[in-house]
């Protein structure tokens, strides 16, 4: 008997986008027990054209937008699934992709996530993410991201976490260390997700037989300033949150060092950068809150510092090997 399986897709004036989206997953070898798309007020039509056209999607309608975080929550604690995958509507599937994924996990309670072959969804022989890593400098990645595929990439078998657009998670797994972060809104809440299930001592497998395609901020992209602001605020968050304080003192001259680059580029007048700057900075009034949320994530941690600190040195010469890799691959 196959599991019950849900997919949740977070949808915001994404129109144009669905239908390639949901017959994805409707072609699906294995067929989710239910798909659930939570609409965030769009304006646009989405959640009339959905209920029209796909009556047996379960549809949500947010009167308010509540980001990333906040449709994907609703969609995850009404879903039913022993596994709930995390789809955006700029991303399409093979379609073998959910079956591989389930498959691979299987009854291995310690597997709390799982990430896939995500590729560019313009240009296949580009890679999106091959899940995600994180740095001794405190900053999260989309490993591979940009580089042409080939099967022969040094990738272990576990990685950080697996890219929210694309990213399937055990929900007793979920059920332990809660879901997304709603103060987030967007960017990085899967990367504080991952920190929890780390610090839980749950795994992400790395599945290179699941393919998808994502586009990345395909609905996004005019708020460009707004974004900046959040990713430089939150990727503060996720470190006042889950680094523990081994960490903090093992890793204080990285972090320092890439937090004085972005500085540097902001006194130099990169916009961008100035924008972090004052995202990082904004993220200091969420101090005591963060506190608060940090006692109860690092009583759940069931992992030393040092055998996380391995990890992200994995993680780093991993980042290394591929950009060498990549180089190589430019210089033929």
């Amino acid at each position: 008997m196959n599991p019950i399986v849900s997919v949740v897709i977070p949808n915001l004036n994404a129109r144009s986008w669905l239908e390639r989206c949901i017959r994805s997953l409707q072609a699906q070898t294995l067929q989710p027990t239910e798909i659930i798309l939570v609409d965030q007020n769009s304006n646009d039509g989405s959640a009339d054209y959905v209920a029209a056209t796909f009556p047996d999607v379960r549809l949500f309608r947010q009167p308010d937008d509540l980001g990333f975080t906040g449709a994907c929550n609703e969609g995850m604690r009404a879903a039913q699934g022993e596994f709930i995958v995390l789809f955006n509507t700029d991303a399409r599937a093979e379609p073998d992709w959910l079956e591989t994924l389930v498959k691979a996990m299987g009854s291995d309670e310690t597997i709390g996530s799982a990430a896939c072959l995500t590729l560019d969804y313009h240009d296949s022989k580009l890679i999106y993410s091959l899940g995600d890593g994180f740095l001794p400098g405190g900053d999260a990645f989309n490993i591979g991201r940009g580089m042409a595929w080939r099967s022969d990439l040094p990738m272990p078998r576990y990685v950080f976490g697996g890219s929210g657009c694309t990213v399937i998670y055990r929900r007793s797994a979920l059920d332990r260390v809660g879901l997304l972060d709603e103060d987030f809104y967007t960017f990085h809440e899967d990367v504080d997700l991952a920190w929890r299930l780390q610090l839980a001592g749950f795994k992400c497998l790395y599945v290179p037989q699941a393919v998808a395609y994502h586009v990345g901020n395909a609905t996004g992209r005019k708020f460009k300033e707004r974004n900046a602001f959040i990713s430089g605020r939150n990727r503060w968050l996720v470190l006042f949150k889950n680094l523990p304080l081994g960490l903090w003192i093992r890793f204080a001259p990285q972090m320092a060092l890439r937090q004085a680059q972005v500085t540097w580029w902001a006194i130099k007048g990169d916009e961008e950068s100035r924008v972090r700057c004052r995202g990082a900075l904004s993220s200091l009034a969420f101090l005591r809150r963060e506190w608060r949320k940090r006692r109860a994530v690092q009583r759940l941690r069931r992992v030393s510092a040092g055998e996380l600190a391995a990890f992200f040195r994995m993680h780093e010469m991993l980042q290394r090997r591929l950009k060498d890799i990549a180089e190589e691959s430019e210089g033929k």
